[in-house]
């Protein structure tokens, strides 16, 4: 690999020995197990599968269309036919094909354990601690035990998760910043709304979790995946600090064009932050309850460490009571091996520990923040 200057980057370890003597061997036998080309074949089998129950779908539904009346009622069938028919015809697939899927999702579990394996190495050599699936097992997995079709062998998928599960302090904290919450507006009390806000946020899917200190202040991080609807997934990097004091107000950071968080808990009056160099205003909106602590936490520093991280991407941040907690949208960061496919390479090698370095680099900028040092 030879990269001095990542080998700075992480601190002056030594990458090469740790690349060779570490994470080669372990990613190499599991190669040798995998059979990752029965694995493309496989993926590709089952999207014909699912192609194919689309289109039957499709043509099911068009006929029907042109079977029921234009009248109200036929209306109204029409409207409750689609989502029915859809996920009728989609479990229908997912049933005829259930053996493959299983299959499919077992040797995942041989990725999933490999990639595990490799990051606590990288860890381990970076005094920090790798937790696979912070949270443990979606929600959203888990509900789907509830469905009769559903084959019992997922239970050994979510137990495998909650196995490798932890930084449960670090999920909530996040999940009360807003962060994890879409942009809606929710009606009702107090209650109702943290309610939703939770069941929201504990319906995404966490990953690839890092925890330690640096510099005097700890931090947790790790990756939650959301589900936007007729796109891709999109992936968030999310930081949780905790700061060595108490904050006495209450801050939020967003990129241009992105929404405010959905806090429950940020009493006080808003009010807008400028900072220094103006043209910082082209890429954020600051606000806060306190704009001096606003100020020192989110100085230029911090922000041009933030925008360099999200790579245009957008961001969105929260402090307040004893928590900064930073999200950025991006690539799926520590992709040292595609859980779907098996496949790794010296470039996913690279790019998951320039991952680390970025992910470090911006906690070591947040301590500097607070001027604490070791």
């Amino acid at each position: 690999m030879n990269d001095t200057s990542l080998k700075a980057r992480l601190g002056g370890i030594d990458i090469d020995a740790l690349s060779e003597e570490k994470i080669r061997p372990l990613l190499e036998e599991f190669s040798q197990s995998a059979a990752p080309g029965d694995q493309k074949a496989l993926i590709s089998s089952l999207s014909r599968s699912f192609t194919i129950g689309f289109f039957g779908f499709f043509f099911g539904f068009s006929v029907f269309v042109v079977v029921f009346p234009d009248t109200w009622w036929g209306t109204v069938l029409k409207f409750i036919l689609f989502p029915v028919l859809f996920f009728g015809v989609m479990a229908l697939v997912a049933w005829l094909r259930r053996d493959e899927i299983m299959k499919l999702l077992l040797r995942a579990e041989g990725a999933f354990l490999a990639r595990s394996s490799a990051l606590d190495e990288i860890a381990q050599a970076l005094g920090l601690t790798y937790v696979p699936a912070p949270g443990g097992a979606p929600e959203a997995l888990k509900v789907l035990m509830n469905i009769p079709v559903v084959p019992r062998k997922l239970n050994h998928l979510i137990e495998l998760l909650d196995r490798h599960g932890g930084q449960d302090e670090a999920v909530k904290l996040a999940t009360e910043s807003g962060l994890l919450n879409p942009d809606v507006v929710v009606l009702g009390g107090k209650e109702d709304k943290a309610r939703y806000y939770r069941q929201t946020a504990m319906g995404n899917a966490f990953e690839d979790g890092f925890e330690g200190a640096r510099n005097g202040v700890s931090f947790s991080a790790f990756e939650w995946v959301e589900s936007v609807e007729d796109e891709p997934d999109r992936y968030h990097l999310l930081l949780v600090l905790t700061a060595p004091y108490r904050l006495h107000g209450a801050t939020q950071l967003r990129s241009r064009k992105t929404s405010w968080p959905h806090a429950l808990e940020d009493g006080g009056t808003f009010s807008p932050v400028d900072l220094l160099p103006p043209t910082f205003n082209e890429y954020f909106r600051l606000r806060s309850t306190d704009q001096t602590e606003a100020r020192t936490i989110f100085n230029p520093a911090v922000v041009e460490r933030v925008l360099a991280m999200a790579h245009g991407n957008p961001f969105r941040a929260v402090a307040r009571a004893g928590h900064i907690v930073i999200d950025l949208v991006g690539d799926n960061r520590f992709n040292l091996v595609e859980l779907s496919s098996g496949e790794w390479s010296e470039e996913t090698i690279r790019q998951t520990l320039t991952d680390i370095a970025e992910l470090l680099e911006l906690v070591d900028v947040m301590a500097h923040a607070f001027m604490v040092d070791e």
